[in-house]
């Protein structure tokens, strides 16, 4: 009893000790200019490479599932040059709240945007389809501020306080946050009122139903409550990503809506289209390989 009443405490210190420390951090990177702001990021994202051993260990494993025959250097570079992404990456999200519209888009530029405004003009809601790639959340702060409707299923922060400020960053943006708690009925009242939706569909979870589907030539369990959503109110589905470019802007990429097989049966047009969906995150991501979390279990049969 004691040893767990010590635990409890012990992890609730942690949690506060984090807490804190991030709370800093949202300080510290919102005092400096922007490039100043980024390259304290890079470091951190650097230094969290080389102190924190299991996530450079499943990030070095998956790449060498995902590029089977590279040098060890060159996994070794691809994955610092990840962990330097992701400090970029959150140095510009933790900034967000302090942007206007003008500084958003003067750094980001598009790339077939006419198709989500097609998709949009529908009126029956769009599923826009991306993953953990590149500054995913400066993604659905864009597309909010640009004048769309947008809700994220987001799944909760293990610590409610940090939760809370991840969730009133998304609202100071127009961007509805939907807990991954919340009930199904929330979801569709969001697409049914054609609002875009997006989710991250690039991860495994046990909570949700999914599927194995080929993912850099591997079996890789995939959610698909998303594609069945689609089948079932007829949404569209519009694949997404966001990029950081080399001279520290963002490019967001924008595909054609992957529209059913008429010939195919629910079962396999759900197949189908989670296929189409993973297919383009790869490509995506195959281009830009230091700009996703590879820190994710994303292949768990294969280990």
């Amino acid at each position: 009893m004691v040893k767990g009443l010590w635990l409890k405490l012990k992890k609730k210190i942690k949690n506060w000790i984090i807490y804190r420390f991030i709370k800093f951090l949202i300080t510290f990177l919102n005092l400096f200019p922007r490039k100043i702001s980024l390259f304290a990021g890079a470091i951190l994202g650097k230094t969290a490479y080389y102190v924190i051993p299991q996530a450079r260990k499943e990030a070095f494993n998956n790449l060498k599932l995902a590029f089977p025959r590279l040098k060890i250097n060159t996994y070794r570079k691809i994955c610092l040059k990840v962990f330097e992404s992701i400090g970029r990456n959150s140095s510009d999200a933790v900034r967000l709240p302090k942007m206007n519209w003008k500084e958003i888009e003067k750094m980001v530029r598009t790339e077939g945007m006419e198709h989500l405004e097609k998709a949009y003009a529908q009126g029956k809601g769009v599923i826009v389809i991306t993953g953990h790639i590149g500054n995913f959340e400066l993604l659905a702060t864009y597309v909010s501020l640009r004048g769309y409707k947008v809700s994220v299923i987001g799944r909760e922060l293990y610590d409610p306080r940090l939760n809370k400020l991840l969730v009133r960053s998304r609202e100071k943006a127009g961007v509805h946050n939907i807990p991954t708690t919340a009930n199904i009925k929330e979801v569709i009242k969001a697409l049914n009122s054609g609002r875009i939706l997006g989710i991250l569909m690039d991860q495994d979870s046990s909570r949700v139903r999914g599927i194995s589907v080929n993912f850099f030539g591997k079996p890789a369990r995939t959610p698909v409550g998303a594609i069945i959503l689609a089948l079932k109110l007829y949404s569209p589905i519009v694949p997404m990503a966001i990029v950081q470019t080399r001279e520290g802007d963002y490019k967001i990429i924008v595909r054609e809506e992957i529209k059913p097989n008429a010939g195919k049966d629910k079962e396999e047009n759900i197949l189908y289209l989670t296929q189409k969906c993973t297919d383009f995150l790869e490509e995506v991501i195959r281009r830009h390989p230091d700009q996703w979390v590879w820190m994710h279990k994303r292949w768990r049969k294969l280990r």
